[in-house]
């Protein structure tokens, strides 16, 4: 009985880190993407306002 309790602590500790890990790279690589996004968006914002505001403001 001992050695199946001892296999089952085993197997538990072993499944929990798998699936912490999953979880980690699932909300790093999200995380990554959402920054991404908002990164493009500022610098479609920021390449818009250059490019139609500052640029042809001394004209």
């Amino acid at each position: 009985m001992q050695l199946f309790l001892e296999r089952l602590l085993y197997f538990w500790a072993a499944i929990t880190v798998i699936g912490l890990l999953l979880v980690v790279l699932v909300w790093a690589i999200s995380t990554v993407i959402y920054v991404a996004f908002i990164s493009l968006f500022v610098a479609i914002v920021a390449t818009a306002f250059y490019h139609f505001y500052w640029v042809k403001k001394d004209d």
